[in-house]
């Protein structure tokens, strides 16, 4: 007698609140995740993660910082909640699992791996993953995306730090010394100094009425550099910005995206589950203002994103996992409808993508070794997302 063998999966298409569905892809063994939104915010979260391998011997390479910025991860997730309930649609958001003393993503590739394989990859996957998201956010905005990596301090002084790529003596220099060509291009935000809708001089966009920190100062959020608190004062430990920031901004050479390296304080904003809540709601607020201001985008309205029927359904997927030389998979409990498909490698390539009916996907080639994300789009929007493993 032939049994077949079932595997009952519910609808997994990384819902909030049921009703838009978000694209997450992951790198080789999980340990890179990114997160495909359609907002022009892309996010990082490199020291956040918990994942301790033993196959990733810990860094000894260049004397390794091993401090992991505890709930950075939660914190990015709860402003994705927040925007999500303000705008209907996500940030694109890309974090490390890794725990920093296996990789440090904010160092460059010598310093942050130290030689491990495992490790090199996934530097690899979290650098690509952050520049596939702010080409993607580029497409969808006209080149006016806003960059954010996503850090916690342990400085005693309990304010936000914003990383500009400018150093603590530099921001206590006049606006008149900051305004010149020369620290325009030692800018993360020089792009958004030559073109925003109000003329804002780079001084103002850093510290003046509204600049971003001034904007969560008056939130009830002390940052700096800010009109509140101009400069971080020398010898503060301030953070000014790291490898992600020089990289993934306007500073680097053919990059436009403006953005900067947010380092929140622990107490009050990172320390527990409301008060993240509360600083992603304001935090979300001055995105939008500060977006709004500057380049005249308004994130609070955001349709692109297809409607799912807000209801739970239970579907059937055989077999899974597949054998490699496979090139069919068989669904059940999908209505006789037209279905479209496409199948990601854990890398986030498409491996394959086509129309099937309601029960067989017959791919077009055979499926090497690892998992995969398959997901399936109903004609009139409705999507749903499945792992699937080939062995």
């Amino acid at each position: 007698m032939n049994i077949k063998i079932v595997l009952i999966l519910f609808v997994v298409s990384f819902f909030t609140n049921d009703v838009f569905s978000q694209e997450v892809f992951f790198g080789a063994n999980n340990y890179i995740e990114y997160q495909k939104g359609t907002l022009p915010i892309v996010l990082s979260v490199p020291h956040g993660g918990d994942l301790d391998p033993v196959s990733i011997p810990n860094r000894t390479c260049n004397n390794p910082v091993f401090a992991t910025d505890a709930n950075t991860i939660e914190t990015a997730l709860a402003l994705k909640n927040a925007l999500f309930e303000q705008t209907g649609c996500y940030p694109h958001i890309i974090i490390c699992h890794l725990k920093r003393s296996k990789l440090d993503c904010n160092r460059n590739l010598s310093d942050g791996a130290c030689g491990n394989s495992q490790a090199v990859v996934a530097w690899n996957e979290f650098q690509g993953f952050i520049a596939t998201a702010q080409n993607h956010a580029n497409l969808s905005s006209s080149n006016n995306t806003i960059f954010i990596d996503l850090h916690g301090h342990g400085n005693p002084i309990q304010r936000i730090e914003l990383g500009y790529l400018l150093y603590d003596d530099e921001l206590a220099l006049t606006d008149a010394t900051l305004n010149t060509s020369v620290y325009l291009d030692y800018s993360s935000i020089k792009n958004l100094a030559l073109d925003n809708q109000n003329n804002y001089t780079h001084a103002q966009l850093l510290r003046g009425p509204k600049s971003f920190g001034t904007l969560l100062g008056n939130r009830g959020f002390a940052s700096v550099p800010s009109s509140q608190i101009p400069f971080p004062g020398i010898n503060s430990n301030y953070f000014s910005g790291g490898y992600v920031t020089a990289n993934h901004t306007c500073y680097a050479p053919n990059n436009i995206v403006n953005g900067f390296q947010m380092e929140l304080n622990f107490a009050g904003i990172r320390d527990t589950p409301l008060n993240r809540q509360n600083f992603a709601d304001s935090l979300a607020v001055v995105i939008d203002d500060y977006w709004f201001t500057h380049r005249n985008i308004q994130i609070n309205e955001c349709g692109s994103l297809s409607v799912i029927k807000p209801q739970l359904k239970l579907l059937f997927i055989y077999p899974n996992p597949l054998n490699n030389s496979s090139k069919s998979i068989r669904i059940e409990g999908l209505e006789p409808k037209d279905y479209f498909y496409t199948l990601y490698s854990s890398l986030g390539q498409i491996h394959s993508s086509g129309y099937f009916d309601n029960d067989e996907i017959i791919l077009e080639k055979s499926l090497s070794r690892g998992f995969y994300f398959l997901s399936i789009r109903q004609t009139s929007g409705e999507i749903f997302n499945f792992k699937i493993v080939s062995e």
